[in-house]
């Protein structure tokens, strides 16, 4: 009987030891597998950073200066960052990602004018630019990032995509200049400043992935 009671003791102790090697295995595995998991995703947040820093070569057109890299940086990092996807997505996709927070801008500001346009009391100089400018020329933005360039990005068709970019790039400036031009205040300042900051990080960013 005595015997019995040590070999049923030995027993659950191998059962006992066996369960902790398990454990301690799965452990293991548990954490190899979030390590690599952090890796990748430093890699992809590391690649963000790397493809916002202004001094990667990207120049932008001539006409359209960048006033603050500090703020080109910052915001491209945060715009970037926090668009559903972006934390796994390479180079390419991460053009995509861009040039669709480009298209979503331009649609919102489009909303926005034709809002303000219906507003009563609105000022009839700057109702006028809204309509003659503004209005037109992101209605035909919209229409470029909505039916073409995506198209376009995705088929490597990158020179015709950087045209339409480069085109929108240049109406929110056109639109925020008219305003400025007659001394009057710009009502889309903020909404002309995002369009032109997302369009140079699509161009920099097609820029980087035709090369």
């Amino acid at each position: 009987m005595g015997i019995e009671k040590v070999m049923a003791k030995e027993e659950e102790l191998e059962r006992r030891v066996d369960f902790s090697s398990i454990f301690i295995f799965l452990c293991l595995i548990l954490f190899v597998v979030m390590m690599i998991s952090f890796a990748v995703y430093c890699s992809f947040i590391n690649l963000i950073d790397e493809t916002c820093k202004k001094d990667s070569g990207f120049l932008p057109p001539s006409n359209i200066p960048i006033e603050n890299d500090r703020y080109f940086y910052s915001f491209c990092k945060s715009s970037l960052k926090a668009a559903p996807g972006s934390g796994r997505a390479d180079l390419s996709e991460l053009g995509l990602i861009a040039i669709r927070l480009l298209r979503d801008n331009t649609t919102d500001t489009l909303g926005y004018i034709r809002q303000l346009i219906g507003k009563k009391g609105l000022d009839p100089s700057v109702k006028r630019l809204l309509e003659n400018v503004c209005l037109v020329l992101y209605s035909a933005g919209v229409r470029k990032l909505t039916d073409e360039v995506i198209e376009e990005y995705k088929a490597k068709k990158f020179l015709k995509a950087l045209i339409h970019v480069s085109t929108v790039l240049t109406s929110s400036t056109t639109c925020e200049d008219s305003f400025r031009e007659v001394g009057l205040v710009s009502p889309l300042t903020k909404q002309n400043n995002d369009t032109k900051w997302l369009s140079l990080i699509s161009l920099q960013i097609m820029d980087f992935v035709q090369k």
